[in-house]
């Protein structure tokens, strides 16, 4: 009976230690992933102003244990990345026609 109570905190501490690490490697390929996505968008001009700001406060988020926080900050970045570059697809379209002839 002894060893149950003894393992079952050891348990416990293990699954704990285990959702840890699957929400950090959860986050960190997120933000890998916002990143990459942000990176294309500066290099077709269009990365908006914060996009980089969010990532840097999804990472502070994250190191201070606001894991949920962090993940919303990370798809708002993500999704911005995305914005800017379909706002570079159709500049790079429409900018004929608002061109005087």
């Amino acid at each position: 009976m002894l060893k149950k109570l003894i393992s079952l905190p050891i348990a416990a501490a293990f699954l704990v230690s285990c959702a840890s690490v699957s929400s950090n490697d959860d986050f960190n390929a997120a933000w890998e992933a916002a990143d990459a996505k942000r990176k294309e968008a500066a290099a077709v001009g269009y990365e908006w102003r914060d996009t980089k700001k969010f990532l840097k406060k999804a990472k502070a988020e994250h190191e201070a244990g606001n894991t949920e926080a962090a993940m919303k900050l990370v798809a708002k970045a993500h999704e911005e990345a995305e914005d800017g570059i379909a706002q570079h697809a159709r500049e790079a379209e429409l900018w004929a026609s608002r061109v005087l002839k």
